[in-house]
């Protein structure tokens, strides 16, 4: 009933969108879609609006977002991530893609509702499967360490975790063009992007549909 009426509220905005090509407003509206589009559709669109709107700032700083977002689609080379553990040790994400795995590049936050929603699966599916080649690389957005650490300890999420503590101003949301959270990104051993934003037990599903062939 939720996602009824959550794709109700899209097909709304987006009917408003496209009456509104030539204007500023039309625009915000287009950034309230972007999480659900890939980059190339973004400026698919973004190229329907009136040359006046392509050329504010708005527009170039969504042009830039879909051009980060299509270096991160389906089909594309991962995006090295370099970040610190809780110990301060920095831990690269090419340090476990490769060698047969399926990584899972986790994006989340401990003060994110959704977020922590996802953990049962996330734990179910890593508890399955990580002896047969599937690893979490799980990088918190948080900004408080302890925030970060005791909603890892607490949820017993025992897979790797990385953290910058400054929110999405990071590297790596920029890399992968992450504006809001969960969000992830499975890479195949070959260190190619196979899926992303898999929610619920679409994780389960698709990582024993890989492993199983």
């Amino acid at each position: 009933k939720r996602q009824a009426i959550a794709d109700e509220m899209k097909g709304t905005i987006a009917e408003a969108m496209d009456a509104n090509l030539d204007n500023y407003f039309g625009l915000y509206l287009l950034t309230s879609l972007m999480n659900e589009w890939n980059g190339d559709a973004i400026i698919a669109k973004l190229d329907q609006f009136s040359p006046a709107v392509r050329e504010t700032k708005l527009a170039g700083e969504i042009r830039e977002h879909a051009e980060a977002k299509k270096n991160t689609d389906v089909g594309s080379k991962y995006v090295d991530i370099i970040l610190p553990d809780a110990e301060g040790n920095e831990i690269a994400l090419s340090s476990v893609v490769g060698e047969g795995k399926y990584v899972l590049l986790d994006f989340w936050a401990s003060w994110c509702g959704p977020c922590m929603g996802e953990v049962p699966h996330l734990k179910k599916t890593y508890e399955e499967f990580h002896k047969k080649g599937f690893e979490i690389f799980g990088v918190s957005f948080d900004s408080k360490a302890e925030d970060w650490t005791e909603a890892v300890e607490k949820n017993g999420m025992d897979w790797i975790h990385v953290s910058a503590l400054s929110g999405f101003d990071n590297q790596a949301a920029e890399d992968y063009a992450v504006r809001g959270i969960p969000s992830n990104f499975l890479i195949d051993s070959e260190g190619k992007i196979v899926a992303k934003d898999l929610r619920g037990d679409e994780l389960y599903e698709k990582i024993a549909e890989l492993l199983a062939e």
